[in-house]
């Protein structure tokens, strides 16, 4: 019997440990489900977050597509931009020019129509200076448009550049006192104007090519102008050249040192000076753009005296022309580099 109890005593006690351990692995479990509940809930918080995130990152490369689509739509106006600013820029300076012209052209008409009626106060001798080479069929025009000046107080120097032509026997038919004939060795046109410069007895020099023609009244305009204005030392003037875009154009630039430095403003036939000038002789070193050099040379320390007038008559046709001849660079950079200028 004592035995029995005792066996049921320690049947019970194992059962009381048993529903110990019981309740501790419970009590584990529980816990163990706890933070399982806590991890799924950290891990649905973040799966969350990175869904945010990824939807502000798509949406943030959509703004940047479309950051980057208006940036090349603006790039494309700005094209466009500049290029409708440059048109109007070009149009504009266009404009600009032919007003420039019209206002010049009104400028020589006025002072035209003045001069055709003015009585001179003073009436200075003018030497006109002419080469010739080989062009006895355009001498004959040349010298007859200096012959039909409305001024007559000139002398005309020829210089036959030892013609090969009827040159010679053009110019011994010549019957005016006024005109005076020398011939030189063939050396080029600026060592003939400097032949002719040592001839020319005037108060005043002005020239003229055999293939163009005066102006009727150029010789009275440079009266007027070296009359009326003791002060002057050279001057200039427009011209009209026959075949610029197959119309003919005056062509009278106004002065700066600046423009003058960069290209010629005026042909040799636009330009006048006083006689004596140490200043007013040709470079004969130079094929082409001698009248150049001369009216740079003029104006080292005073600014021409601008005539609102009609120089000369520019011929584009005659054949053996200098412009733009065989040496235009070499010549265009010797000018340069006298004058100050690199080439």
């Amino acid at each position: 019997m004592k035995r029995l109890r005792r066996t049921v005593a320690a049947a019970v006690d194992r059962r009381h440990e048993d529903s110990d351990e019981l309740a501790e692995l419970r009590s584990v479990v529980a816990a163990q489900a706890a933070e399982l509940e806590r991890l799924r809930a950290v891990l649905e918080h973040h799966n969350a977050w990175l869904e945010d995130h990824g939807r502000a990152l798509r949406d943030g490369d959509a703004r940047i597509t479309t950051v980057e689509a208006k940036q090349e739509a603006l790039g494309s106006r700005q094209e466009a931009l500049d290029g409708w600013l440059e048109s109007h820029d070009t149009a504009f300076e266009g404009l600009h020019l032919r007003a420039g012209q019209l206002e010049a052209a009104r400028a020589v008409q006025t002072f035209t129509q003045w001069l055709e009626q003015l009585e001179l106060a003073a009436t200075p001798k003018i030497s006109v200076v002419l080469p010739t080479h080989d062009r006895a069929t355009l001498l004959p025009r040349a010298i007859e448009s200096v012959r039909a000046q409305r001024y007559q107080n000139w002398e005309l120097v020829i210089v036959d550049d030892d013609s090969s032509d009827s040159t010679p026997k053009v110019l011994a038919a010549l019957d005016d006192p006024r005109i005076r004939t020398i011939r030189v060795a063939h050396n080029r046109v600026s060592a003939a104007r400097n032949a002719a410069l040592a001839e020319a007895t005037g108060d005043v020099v002005a020239y003229l090519d055999d293939d163009n023609t005066m102006h009727p009244l150029w010789l009275k305009a440079l009266a007027w102008a070296f009359g009326e204005h003791p002060e002057i030392t050279a001057a200039y003037g427009g011209y009209v050249i026959d075949d610029v875009e197959g119309l003919p154009r005056l062509l009278f630039k106004p002065y700066s040192r600046e423009a003058l430095l960069t290209e010629n403003l005026a042909d040799t036939g636009a330009v006048a000076h006083r006689a004596g000038l140490a200043e007013a002789r040709f470079d004969e070193s130079l094929v082409e753009m001698d009248d150049w050099d001369l009216l740079l040379g003029l104006t080292v320390g005073q600014d021409p005296f601008v005539v609102p007038a009609i120089s000369c008559f520019y011929s584009t046709a005659a054949p053996n022309r200098l412009s733009h001849g065989p040496t235009h660079d070499a010549d265009l950079a010797a000018v340069r580099r006298k004058h100050g200028e690199s080439p």
